[in-house]
């Protein structure tokens, strides 16, 4: 194991934190799979203290809107 320094932290922002961010109430994101589907719905609550709600849609895919 090697001790490296003056490497730098990550910024800590995932990208379903960055889409939450850029959500307004109303506005809607298709997801290919259930997993995406929780992420979302995890970073809108956390990152906005918002909800969602999802809907699966005719082509497989999930619909997630945020309500508040």
């Amino acid at each position: 194991m090697k001790i490296e320094k003056n490497i730098p932290f990550p910024n800590g922002r995932g990208k379903w934190v960055e889409i939450s961010q850029k959500m307004e109430v109303g506005d809607s994101v298709l997801v290919k799979t259930t997993a995406e589907a929780c992420s979302l719905g995890l970073a809108v609550k956390r990152a906005v203290n918002g909800k969602v709600t999802t809907a699966k849609q005719a082509c497989g895919n999930i619909r997630v809107w945020r309500k508040e």
